[in-house]
């Protein structure tokens, strides 16, 4: 690919990975259009494969779009405000419990850009989410969060609250996301870009559906958008003094006793103090002790 592929230029019209000045800096969109962090983001976007967008465009066909002038096109669109996301092929897959989960698929050249971005904002938000988060962030998984629990079991906190947020990805409120993000992002060149893809639309069924509020599960950027609207819940859990691990909209939250796990349980019906009680809670308790990873009748 001509722009993506080539050796990154010397002189002042490229901002190296060498500049000095800080993350939340107002020029962001410069970094996420540094030749570099492009070509970073296309391998990733690659190693992750994934289905076509709306356009049809598999992974194997977009250097030859790229090569064909396709891709400068979308840089002078992005460098000058112009740039316009694709709406999400939206799709659905099985779940383990026999429901589905609907995904949202962004076109190669969205997620390429999705990615992009998200690697600039990691850096900034990242260092500061909770300890106990492990879903979507680098060098954590969920294997870590299982290893989590069982030590916290350990601790004697045998007790266990499942909490879901359910259908979390598809109610994201867009002006609170924005406000989160506004918090530390001061480049409203992609705070705008970033809006434009959350407000990108779907495709279903040949129909434009107008995305309100979610965020596409499937794209590059949702992990940790979603993220950042859970931050302020980890904390508010930390704050409480609770005992827990999440790993994406999933968490365990350990306890010694059941009554102290119907006094978390009741956190459903409390106003989370960052507005988090806009999300639908489901939570349900096992009615078994948790030992050593067992199940052992209580």
């Amino acid at each position: 690919m001509s722009d993506l592929n080539a050796r990154t230029p010397s002189g002042s019209d490229v901002i190296q990975r060498t500049d000095p000045k800080p993350a939340f800096s107002e020029n962001l969109l410069g970094q996420m259009l540094q030749r570099a962090n492009l070509q970073a983001a296309w391998k990733r976007v690659r190693a992750n494969k994934g289905g076509a967008g709306i356009d049809g465009m598999t992974i194997d066909e977009f250097p030859a779009w790229a090569q064909s002038g396709g891709w400068k096109k979308a840089m002078t669109d992005l460098k000058t405000g112009q740039y316009k996301p694709s709406p999400v092929r939206r799709i659905e897959i099985d779940k383990p419990d026999g429901s589905k989960r609907q995904l949202r698929i962004p076109t190669v050249i969205d997620r390429v850009i999705q990615q992009a971005i998200a690697q600039v904002l990691t850096p900034i938000f990242d260092p500061g989410f909770s300890n106990n988060s492990f879903g979507f962030r680098p060098g954590r998984n969920g294997q870590q969060a299982i290893k989590q629990v069982q030590r916290i079991i350990k601790e004697e906190r045998r007790f266990a609250v499942d909490v879901d947020l359910s259908k979390f990805f598809d109610q994201v409120d867009h002006t609170l996301l924005m406000t989160h993000l506004g918090y530390r992002v001061k480049d409203k060149r992609l705070l705008r870009l970033t809006k434009r893809h959350l407000c990108a639309g779907i495709m279903e069924n040949q129909r434009y559906v107008e995305s309100r509020e979610g965020v596409p599960q499937g794209g590059p950027l949702s992990p940790l958008l979603a993220n950042i609207m859970l931050d302020p819940l980890d904390k508010e859990l930390d704050k409480r003094g609770h005992k827990f691990a999440r790993n994406a909209d999933d968490f365990t939250i350990l306890v010694k006793s059941l009554r102290a796990g119907e006094a978390v349980s009741a956190l459903q019906d409390q106003p989370i103090s960052t507005r988090l009680d806009q999300l639908l809670w489901n939570s349900q308790w096992l009615s078994t002790l948790c030992r050593s990873g067992s199940m052992d009748q209580a």
